[in-house]
């Protein structure tokens, strides 16, 4: 049998690899705006499936509290360092304090791009996963300094209770 943490550092530096290949190849075939929409319309569909896969790994339902052990569980998996505060029934912040996509950009050499990126994924990706635990959730998505530390902040409403 093989080693559970080589096997999911493979698996992610796979699923980091073929994210940058694909999108340098339709740059390459286009443009990079080109490339960016069509990473963006990418980054509204793969949320949901990671959220309904977490969700039925750890047997969660819907609502807040489910969101919050949902992005645990991802934020981990995905090698963030990042925070939750605790969860309340209006809601709980998310902390992003070194973001591994930021890593790999910089890494690809492509570090001007960072803003433009993290401008439009992070929304999508985490509005696409969002809601799929409730309508009722929304995020307010605060930048910081993405470009250069990697750091952002996330904060979830429920709107029911708000």
């Amino acid at each position: 049998m093989y080693d559970q943490k080589l096997f999911a550092d493979y698996l992610r530096k796979c699923f980091v690899s073929v994210d940058g290949l694909w999108f340098m190849k339709i740059e390459e075939d286009a443009d990079f705006e080109k490339a960016l929409d069509i990473d963006i319309a990418v980054w509204k569909v793969l949320p949901k499936i990671e959220a309904r896969t977490i969700k039925e790994l750890l047997s969660l339902g819907h609502g807040i509290e489910a969101l919050h052990a949902a992005l645990d569980f991802k934020l981990g998996a995905e090698l963030y360092t990042a925070a939750l505060s605790p969860v309340h029934e209006a809601g709980f912040t998310l902390k992003v304090h070194d973001c591994p996509w930021v890593k790999h950009i910089k890494k690809a050499g492509r570090a001007h791009f960072i803003e433009k990126i993290s401008a439009s994924i992070c929304p999508a990706e985490y509005g696409a996963f969002t809601a799929e635990f409730g309508k009722t959730i929304t995020i307010d998505h605060q930048r910081g300094d993405c470009a250069k530390q990697g750091t952002c902040r996330f904060v979830f409403s429920n709107k029911k209770t708000s």
